[in-house]
């Protein structure tokens, strides 16, 4: 613990696929506000990407976190897409050392990370094609 906040060079972290933080709307919201603080505190630098439409204020950083906020095209099926292609393109081009992405509908943009070379994990949260809000082209897109 203590090695990580001693470091010179920390570790980069950007963290894409939510609406962002501090914006506790679901589990994703939630576990992006937990693990940014947590690895803010063990001495992360994490730059979380904001859908910019959602936030009145924009600030820079919070808890020592940077925020990044990223247009969208407000849509129920296009909204998250939109985002979080621009932001792994943003991501993908930055000093990041890993890109953390939630949502298994992100899973395509690992391809962005993968040309610019960044180690990119997802959190899938669960067999989203079994969820009854989503059905046929959605279904299919998940699986």
């Amino acid at each position: 613990m203590n090695q990580l906040k001693n470091n010179i060079n920390p570790l980069k972290i950007s963290i894409i696929g939510s609406r962002g933080y501090p914006y506790v709307y679901s589990g994703y919201e939630t576990l992006i506000k937990e693990l940014s603080e947590r690895l803010v505190a063990r001495g992360c630098e994490v730059t979380v990407y904001c859908h910019r439409n959602l936030f009145n204020k924009k600030p820079a950083l919070v808890k020592g976190i940077k925020l990044v906020y990223v247009p969208t095209i407000e849509s129920k099926s296009l909204s998250q897409l939109i985002h979080s292609f621009l932001s792994m393109c943003h991501a993908a081009t930055s000093d990041a050392d890993v890109i953390f992405a939630v949502n298994a509908a992100n899973g395509p943009f690992g391809l962005i990370s993968k040309i610019f070379r960044k180690p990119t994990a997802i959190n899938v949260d669960g067999l989203e094609w079994l969820r009854p809000k989503w059905k046929g082209l959605g279904a299919k897109y998940f699986k």
